[in-house]
């Protein structure tokens, strides 16, 4: 399979289209649920057996879980101090 092509400015496209459908969508959470609810809807829809339409979402929810892990990882990583700068100075120390 092709990598995918996720990108800030493709997120903010489909954020303004979803806002645009649906105020309430500007709450990150209702955003997130109509994603999922468009991947059910999309995935439900496929002419292919049961089981394996099964399949496709579990690993579709896995990755999702990958990504959200990655990119909370990301974000703890970049919010620590860096280098010299971290640490407790007291009165006394050079």
């Amino acid at each position: 399979m092709d990598q995918l092509k996720l990108s800030r400015e493709l997120i903010e496209n489909i954020e303004k289209i979803l806002i645009e459908s649906d105020e309430r969508a500007a709450n990150p959470i209702l955003a997130g649920q109509y994603l999922a609810a468009i991947t059910g809807f999309i995935i439900g829809n496929q002419d292919m057996p049961t089981g394996e339409k099964n399949e496709v979402m579990n690993e579709i929810v896995g990755f999702a879980k990958y990504v959200y892990e990655d990119v909370t990882r990301q974000r703890q990583t970049s919010m620590r101090p860096k280098g010299e700068a971290f640490g407790v100075w007291k009165p006394g120390d050079p």
